[in-house]
């Protein structure tokens, strides 16, 4: 029996065992057999060099014609055929090698090349093929099949056109034959021609961009002239907005749908800093020579392709609450411009050397730009989404143990080798960890990558020996969860800690080997004492002067585990005041203020919240706190919450003065806030707070509201709702306005709901009505529709008769199914009774 076959062997034996746990005979779980099985990087017969795509697009016909050459050098004398991926439904007409004629076969989705002589070794080749998109499936994005996506236009945008492409995990043969697996690395360049109003963004460096005004179309040339996996391969196109900028050399792209230019500094402003950070960081500067940020209709989630990240136009923001919300999105698809593009897993069942570094450096830029306490909720965070999972399957976080690729991209490969990657920082120190990464860069760039290349790198440089870590964290499945207790010797100054490990071992997860943290908490700080645990039960005496205030096992929340504890009442507040870690400090603050909180206990969570002033502070909600500080005594609290960094502590300080007994001076201070230059969430949040009030000035805000193009759609027409329903012409004016063909959809959208729920006349409202019934969008007709049969809008008759007799063909089937019943219910209450 041969080595490669008796690994296997061995692995599905051991799986037999862990079954019960790990999901039962595969039911449920992708990584136990039948669903799974042994699966390896397939064999190369030569090194692919570079890829040359070029493509003539029929955006009309929803087609495409071109050609691809594959260079490639034999790996061994005498190859005879060269085996291409490429999909069934391409249609091939003709296949050359070295500008030859030459024979070929297909099967599946495997096209061989004969050759006329056998090739030698190491010489280069030319392998063209000429084909065309054939009867292609439409692509979706990520785990939606992948390829090719025709962005189909609808009757309200016209600019709602265009397609992208999505190679992960093997989705690139779809539209461009080559070898389609993330083993081999090549060079790449594409020549792409497309309607003449359109942009064209690829991978690498622009090398033109030609018009033909004759044939009214623009060709795009771009060329990667560093080599990568071919799966990073891209294109996108369509009627886009652009923005051109630098960065130490390195030319930035901001690429948006058309008309929403003005979303590019909101969702993209920080991209600078994130580049010097990872470039800092990593000790490796940003690889390519230029970065790409393309948001796209259709497309959702980020995907990373080589120097020309694809992003769903959804994620767009104006950032109007200056907390930068695409910033976890946008770190996490920059951070795998290193972690998958300059190094990239050699096989699916390492991916987790891709999507964990990026989750982890996502959470590293969550602490360089929102601080200590912003890292430790967002490992935090990922923890439990991982632990979330771990309650269906546990698996080895690096396997060849699998289903399909796609069942490989799991809250495992992306949350929990995330945060492994934090217990490895903090196992080695920032140092000597920060070190491993940019030597494992540096010594594999442009390289597929195993795990062992990067455990041996963090081995060279800190001198641990990480195969200990690597064999209990990274090749075994599960995680420790912890269960602690304590108590006071007085006899012999000391604690005594019992630890027990109670995760269930059953599927091969280990009793762990870790040398943990205990901290005492004692006369107002934090000594930290070191532990080794190794047993699944172990008692642990700790000297100290005197008994702690409390006691926390790993404060620092140095690893992955799950933490049974059982915190005294006493422990509490000294836990709120002085953890190290927020997480255990909300987790005190709502355990202190259960069940009917002392005033103690509430004043003592009050302090620490007042104490909290960061922008990004510990205490992330102040739920437990305002149900149990709702009383006029608590006022100057919440007053002087309005002044705190952290929006959403502004916001919950309006919400508990809305709460409370009205106050013109709290009235008065919550109707300013609504102003422009506020964060969105505050003029939210100030909305909520005064629409139902009596204040002075309540009716001027509420229109400014309405009035203020940066806040959301939904916000300035809640507002303006409030001034329509209590008879004012200004608030039905804006809502019609609204409600416009000129105005943005989501406005739009927005505004025609709330108008069903206005009675008064208005002929802007009717204009606005008609305009939508006629507009060709479904579900702004149903919106339409609908307001039109409650505001008894019978001069909108003969719109609505038109949609019944020819509805709009845009939406999906479900939607149209909505509006033709909006439709008879309307015709049913406008018409009368024959």
């Amino acid at each position: 029996m041969s080595f490669r076959k008796l690994i296997p062997a061995l692995l599905l034996a051991l799986s037999v065992g862990a079954q019960a746990q790990m999901g039962g005979g595969g039911g449920g779980n992708p990584f136990l057999p039948p669903a799974a099985h042994i699966q390896y990087a397939p064999d190369r017969t030569y090194d692919l060099r570079h890829v040359a795509v070029t493509l003539t697009v029929d955006a009309k016909a929803e087609a495409f014609a071109g050609s691809v050459t594959n260079t490639l050098a034999p790996l061994g004398a005498g190859l005879r055929e060269v085996l291409l991926h490429c999909a069934e439904a391409l249609e091939v007409s003709a296949c050359t090698v070295d500008g030859r004629p030459a024979q070929f076969t297909r099967k599946g989705n495997e096209l061989t090349v004969a050759l006329a002589a056998p090739a030698a070794r190491g010489k280069p080749i030319d392998v063209t093929l000429t084909y065309t998109s054939g009867k292609m499936r439409q692509g979706g994005g990520f785990m939606g099949g992948g390829g090719w996506h025709w962005i189909r236009a609808t009757a309200a945008d016209p600019n709602h056109v265009g397609f992208w492409t999505q190679g992960e995990e093997d989705n690139n043969h779809q539209w461009a034959p080559t070898w389609d697996y993330p083993n081999d690395f090549a060079t790449s360049e594409t020549t792409t021609t497309v309607p003449m109003d359109w942009f064209v963004v690829g991978n690498g460096t622009l090398v033109s961009d030609r018009a033909n005004k004759a044939a009214g179309t623009r060709t795009f040339h771009w060329r990667m002239a560093q080599p990568h996996a071919t799966y990073l391969l891209s294109l996108l196109a369509g009627p886009l907005d652009t923005a051109w900028s630098s960065w130490q050399g390195v030319k930035l792209l901001y690429v948006v749908p058309k008309g929403s230019a003005d979303l590019i500094e909101g969702s993209f402003g920080d991209t600078p800093d994130m580049l010097s950070y990872f470039s800092k960081i990593t000790g490796v500067k940003y690889p390519w020579p230029k970065y790409a940020q393309s948001a796209m209709y259709d497309f959702g989630g980020g995907m990373e392709n080589v120097s020309a990240t694809t992003l769903g136009s959804g994620s767009l923001t104006n950032n109007s609450d200056g907390t930068r919300p695409m910033a976890s999105l946008n770190s996490h698809e920059l951070a795998h411009q290193w972690f998958g593009d300059l190094v990239t897993c050699e096989d699916w069942g390492q991916v987790w050397l891709n999507e964990s570094f990026a989750t982890f450096f996502e959470a590293l830029y969550m602490e360089h730009s929102r601080g200590k306490d912003g890292y430790d909720q967002d490992i935090e965070s990922k923890s439990q989404s991982y632990f979330n999972e771990s309650r269906r399957y546990v698996r080895p976080l690096a396997t060849k143990l699998y289903g399909s690729a796609d069942s490989l991209f799991d809250q495992h490969a992306y949350p929990k080798g995330g945060v492994l990657l934090h217990s490895m920082r903090r196992l080695l120190g920032d140092d000597a960890f920060f070190a491993g990464v940019k030597l494992y860069l540096e010594q594999n760039r442009h390289k597929p990558v195993v795990t062992l290349d990067f455990s041996r790198a963090l081995t060279q440089v800190s001198g641990v020996n990480m195969e200990a870590f690597f064999d209990q964290w990274i090749t075994r499945p599960g995680h420790p969860v912890f269960d602690y207790s304590w108590t006071w010797d007085a006899a012999a100054g000391q604690a005594v800690l019992t630890v027990k490990q109670t995760q269930d071992t059953t599927p091969g997860t280990p009793i762990y080997d870790l040398p943990l943290t205990v901290g005492l908490i004692a006369d107002g700080k934090m000594t930290r004492r070191k532990v080794r645990v190794s047993t699944a039960e172990a008692e642990l005496r700790i000297a100290a002067p005197a008994r702690p205030d409390a006691l926390l096992l790993d404060p620092d929340h140095d690893y992955l585990r799950e933490m049974r504890t059982h915190w005294a009442p006493s422990e509490l507040p000294q836990i709120v005041k002085f953890a190290p870690n927020s997480v255990d400090r909300q987790a005190a603050a709502y355990r202190l203020l259960a069940d009917s909180p002392s005033p103690e206990a509430v004043k003592a969570t009050m302090d620490a919240v007042a104490a909290d002033t960061g922008r990004f502070p510990a205490f992330t909600s102040l739920g437990g706190l305002t149900d149990a500080a709702s009383g006029p005594e608590h006022r100057a609290f919440y007053r002087s919450l309005l002044d705190h960094k952290s929006s959403a502590h502004r916001t919950t300080a309006l919400r508990a003065l809305a709460a409370m007994p009205a106050d013109p001076a709290d009235q008065d201070r919550i109707a300013a806030l609504i102003d422009a230059k506020e964060p969105g969430p505050i003029v939210e949040a100030a909305i909520t707070a005064i629409k139902d009030s009596k204040a002075p000035g309540k009716d001027a805000a509420l229109l400014r509201a309405a009035r203020m193009k940066t806040l959301r759609a939904s916000a300035r027409v809640d507002a303006a709702s409030a001034l329509a329903a209590a008879g004012s012409h200004e608030g039905l004016k804006c809502l019609a306005e609204g409600a416009a063909a000129s105005s943005p959809r989501e406005l739009r959208l927005a505004a025609l709901s709330a108008l069903a729920k206005v009675e008064t006349a208005d002929p802007a409202v009717t204009t606005a009505l008609r305009a939508a019934l006629k507009g060709g969008d479904v579900m702004l007709a149903m919106r339409a529709v609908q307001a039109a049969a409650a505001r008894k809008e019978r001069d909108l008759l003969p719109e609505i008769h038109a949609l019944a007799a020819k509805p709009p063909t845009g939406g999906n089937d479900l939607m149209r199914e909505f509006l033709a019943d909006a439709v008879k219910e309307a015709l049913a209450a406008l018409e009368p009774p024959k």
